[in-house]
């Protein structure tokens, strides 16, 4: 019977150990963007193979920026979107990026002849840097920041269009 009682009295103070501290384990479980939500430092390489740096997105114009898959199909059908709704967008910055490989990149771009919008910015992030400060589990992914850089808005399963037209005019 004592044997029993030491062995039960044991557990219980191994599980009272592994407990976690739960006001820790939130601020450590937070990511980069929650903990600084602002737009990030990034650098993208361009169709072109030149680089888009974030110090060139201009001041005092919200800024969505958009991480997709060139072979994702939901990604294609948000792009579809957002280019029949450019016109209403035309005060936002659209930052698209990738981490699949160049040649993709080009094809996407090509395909939805990107360049002829001069609000689109698209490139791909080598370094996974975007990725790893959103920690992107799925695409699209985007995120949207106001005139004044901070985070407005996070879409993890796509973008609501008409919340996103009310949120940038």
């Amino acid at each position: 019977m004592s044997r029993l009682f030491i062995v039960f009295f044991w557990l219980c103070s191994f599980a009272a150990s592994a407990q976690k501290d739960t006001s820790q384990a939130t601020a450590d479980t937070l990511d980069l963007y929650e903990k600084s939500p602002f737009i990030p430092t990034f650098s993208i390489q361009q169709p072109d193979s030149s680089w888009f740096f974030n110090t060139k997105l201009k001041a005092d114009k919200p800024v969505l920026i958009l991480y997709f898959s060139p072979d994702c199909g939901h990604c294609k059908l948000e792009t579809d979107e957002l280019l029949g709704n450019m016109k209403q967008l035309e005060n936002l910055q659209i930052v698209m990026v990738t981490s699949r490989p160049f040649e993709d990149l080009v094809k996407f771009s090509s395909y939805y002849k990107l360049q002829k919008f001069p609000t689109i910015v698209i490139g791909r992030d080598p370094a996974y840097y975007i990725t790893r400060f959103y920690n992107i589990q799925f695409t699209p992914f985007s995120a949207l920041y106001g005139k004044d850089g901070s985070l407005q808005k996070v879409y993890k399963k796509g973008i609501d269009m008409d919340e996103l037209k009310k949120l940038v005019n």
